[in-house]
């Protein structure tokens, strides 16, 4: 006798295989794993009660993923966001998520697997990649929202500078040639902890940063170490790019010197940009962009509240 009809072999599609695989990697005990467990071995033709055999679980959670499987596909293995607020999606963890990793299978992202990798779906990806311009089979040619001119690929971290009324991102462009992920993968110098833990005030601190106790000293901080070539300044707002002192810096040294505009903002543009341009060490975390949020925000209320400036300064090149 063939199994009943409920429990005959389901099918899935080659990408869902491939993001099933990455999923089951974990602990099968439970969570994400086991269940994406479930799918796989009952996609081979097992019953439900051999599959739970196999798994060390029971019938009726077999039944009750696959049948969520059935209905809503990956993201319904997913776990559920309990009763209370929702949280709110960073979405400086879906750009960097998008150009500084590959899908399990490789080549670039498509909507619809990252969304199953992150817990979203595939339109809130889309909405996010338009928003900021992102091509994600092209990721060398992406640009920041508020710095069209600049290739980040290969561009480098040289500052960032928050008070009481003053946020600012300086970088300073990389080779043409550079292209974004090896460039941001190869980089091994202090680490991203060290621009986190400058700006929040906690943590060891770093060889390459320095105490600038106002923006005029920044700005000068910034010429000393890097006296050559045209840097980026991306500001927060129209007030801070018409400070006399910032114009006749910028007319001083050359620099260029740009509004962010409101959306996306300024702090989710500065994440993305440290993201992107500061040295790391491995693969970067899963959540590093709202990391940086988190710690550009906690900068500007510490300055807001305490009149003191936060601020990262890199090392000069050394090649000077």
């Amino acid at each position: 006798m063939g199994q009943p009809a409920q429990e005959r072999a389901i099918a899935i599609s080659p990408e869902d295989r491939k993001v099933l695989v990455s999923l089951s990697g974990g602990d099968r005990r439970g969570g994400e794993p086991l269940r994406a467990a479930i799918v796989l071995t009952a996609a081979s033709g097992l019953s439900y009660a051999e599959t739970a055999r196999r798994l060390a679980t029971t019938r009726p959670t077999v039944a009750t993923w696959l049948r969520r499987y059935a209905e809503e596909g990956v993201p319904g293995l997913r776990d559920r966001v309990r009763p209370g607020r929702r949280p709110r999606v960073q979405e400086a963890d879906v750009v960097l998520r998008t150009l500084t990793t590959v899908p399990p299978g490789g080549g670039a992202w498509s909507s619809r697997a990252l969304g199953v990798e992150l817990g979203l779906s595939n339109g809130t990806v889309a909405r996010i990649w338009r928003r900021w311009g992102l091509r994600p089979a092209e990721p060398a040619g992406f640009r920041l929202p508020g710095l069209p001119d600049l290739p980040l690929a290969g561009a480098e971290l040289v500052g960032l500078h928050c008070d009481l009324r003053d946020r600012l991102l300086v970088l300073a462009a990389g080779p043409a040639s550079a292209v974004l992920a090896s460039a941001v993968s190869a980089r091994s110098a202090t680490g991203l902890g060290a621009v986190v833990a400058a700006l929040t005030g906690t943590g060891p601190a770093s060889p390459v940063t320095t105490s600038p106790p106002s923006l005029a000293d920044f700005l000068a901080a910034v010429a000393d170490g890097r006296p050559d070539g045209c840097l980026h300044v991306l500001v927060a707002g129209e007030e801070t790019a018409c400070r006399p002192m910032v114009r006749a810096w910028v007319a001083r040294h050359g620099h260029r010197v740009q509004v962010a505009p409101a959306e996306p903002t300024w702090t989710e543009l500065a994440a993305v940009a440290a993201g992107l341009t500061a040295p790391i060490t491995g693969r970067p975390a899963p959540d590093l962009g709202g990391t940086l949020v988190a710690a550009l925000r906690s900068a500007w209320r510490t300055a807001w509240f305490s009149g003191e400036p936060c601020h990262w300064l890199a090392a000069p090149p050394t090649n000077r």
